[in-house]
């Protein structure tokens, strides 16, 4: 399953690495990260305002996937939900969201106020702290680390085959 995490995000990272300067490589394997990330975790039916309800991944603060995420999205499903891109600006705003992207310049009372049964993505390496998971540099590449703790406590469940692939694992 690691080999298969890995050559999708690869094959995500090919169509994007000659993309020019608005879709730099390291945005592209960030954006690549997120929308795999959803697959390796479970939402528990409340998380989701009906039963044909999308599956949304919301941008909060400085947007810096532009539209490599909403491509990389474009088509995909999560179990059986369409997937959608949304920027969100406050708190109100972002409950339906089932994953939070935390960017530079968040205010604090969002990511406070991310509801219960959100999947929340910082960028550790761009000086965004907090979240569930977080994305960081190491040996020059881009790698996450995760706090399972703070997943149960909103009543995710990450698998444990992503929890393998984390650098660190808070419990």
């Amino acid at each position: 399953m690691r080999r298969c995490f890995r050559s999708i995000v690869g094959a995500m990272v090919a169509v994007y690495a000659g993309a020019g300067p608005a879709a730099p490589l390291e945005q592209a394997i960030k954006a690549s990260y997120v929308t795999k990330f959803a697959p390796f975790v479970e939402w528990p039916a409340a998380a989701f305002a009906g039963p044909g309800s999308p599956f949304l991944i919301c941008l909060s603060g400085r947007d810096s996937f532009g539209p490599v995420i909403d491509d990389l999205a474009r088509g995909q499903r999560v179990r059986g939900r369409p997937v959608q891109v949304r920027r969100v600006a406050d708190a109100a705003s972002a409950g339906d969201c089932q994953i939070l992207v935390i960017g530079a310049g968040t205010d604090g009372a969002l990511v406070e106020g991310a509801g219960k049964s959100m999947l929340t993505i910082s960028d550790k390496s761009a000086g965004v702290d907090g979240g569930m998971i977080r994305f960081v540099r190491q040996g020059g590449r881009i790698r996450f680390e995760i706090d399972n703790g703070a997943a149960r406590a909103a009543h995710l469940t990450i698998s444990s085959k992503l929890l393998e692939l984390a650098v660190t694992v808070n419990p």
